[in-house]
């Protein structure tokens, strides 16, 4: 399988200067964010011919896939200090969470490529 963005495109390209979120281990991320994508497209891109809104979406999954499994696997929502206070959020509201950022992730870089179509051709 062919990972849609590599990690001198992530650096060089995607970042524009930003500080990179994805520190170790990119290729790693973005094969899993490689593989959001497919299932989205339904393979519908050419992995010789990768368009540069395909590469932009997979640095951007990349980071929300590392971004979430770096978070507070404790649960913990919020905190506050003063009268003190702790919310937590269920794993499964995490992990819906999750898909539901991966779908606007998709959707914002894909929408309007013809990518997405699911139809007869």
């Amino acid at each position: 399988m062919t990972i849609y963005a590599d990690e001198d495109f992530y650096k060089n390209n995607y970042l524009c200067g930003k500080k990179a979120v994805i520190d170790t281990a990119f290729s790693f991320y973005a094969r899993s964010a490689t593989q959001k994508i497919r299932l989205y497209t339904c393979d519908n891109i050419d992995e010789n011919n990768i368009p540069e809104c395909v590469k932009m979406c997979c640095c951007e999954l990349a980071e929300k896939l590392y971004s979430y499994e770096q978070s507070d696997n404790d649960g913990v929502s919020s905190e506050s200090v003063g009268g003190w206070s702790k919310s937590y959020e269920s794993t499964s509201n995490k992990q819906r969470n999750l898909k539901s950022d991966i779908r606007e992730i998709v959707y914002k870089w894909l929408s309007n490529t013809g990518l997405l179509y699911r139809g007869l051709r």
